[in-house]
């Protein structure tokens, strides 16, 4: 476990650090949003009219693909088990604390540790698939970037404000970056669930065959 969570950590790092490069290297962005301009370009920029649908769209395709590597390498059966044991002990450590039965309170923090390396696990897991959605994210963050430095009319409207520019900063981003986390949220719950259902749904079809 420990051995596969340094290797998780190192992949992790090594990836981030590549990220970095391409970020902040002038000739490796060129290079890597070049790339997937070649492909997206056509598909999604609409000779630069269309900045926000073209983030939309862009970052659609990495919220698909992500979400599709999580989800098939996810035992959500799992996860759904330990959200379940996880809460049960919570429950009955609030009741032994609130009763102050230190005899349930001791022989509940006897298994806490169990629990939690349950807990570990399903996050270590999860980890594993963050360096191969980071090498997908990147270049197509890199290519938004690019993109929107070509890009004439770089105002949107929000409920909030009017003629909001893309590339001022809110907070620490540049409002494109929020931009693309607030379409990208929902979108992502949305998929994820789907999927979720899909696949409960078979295994409830096969159970029940």
């Amino acid at each position: 476990m420990a051995a596969q969570k340094q290797q998780s950590s190192l992949m992790f790092f090594m990836v981030l650090m590549f990220s970095m490069f391409v970020l902040f290297d002038p000739n490796l962005r060129s290079a890597t949003g070049n790339a997937v301009g070649a492909v997206f370009f056509p598909l999604f920029g609409f000779g630069y009219r269309f900045p926000v649908l073209t983030i939309f769209l862009a970052g659609s395709v990495v919220i698909i693909i992500s979400t599709l590597i999580r989800h098939f390498t996810t035992d959500w059966i799992e996860m759904a088990k330990n959200q379940e044991i996880m809460s049960k002990f919570q429950k009955e450590y609030r009741k032994a604390r609130l009763e102050n039965n230190k005899y349930m309170i001791k022989k509940l923090e006897k298994l806490q540790p169990k629990i939690m390396q349950r807990q570990t696990a399903a996050s270590s897991k999860q980890m594993k698939t963050m360096p191969i959605t980071m090498l997908i994210f990147i270049p197509v963050f890199t290519w938004i970037w690019d993109f929107l430095m070509g890009v004439n009319h770089y105002y949107f409207d929000v409920p909030w404000a009017i003629h909001v520019s893309l590339f001022d900063k809110s907070v620490l981003f540049a409002n494109w970056i929020l931009l693309y986390m607030l379409m990208s949220i929902p979108l992502t719950q949305v998929i994820q669930y789907l999927l979720k259902f899909i696949t409960w749904s078979e295994r409830k079809a096969k159970t029940d065959g």
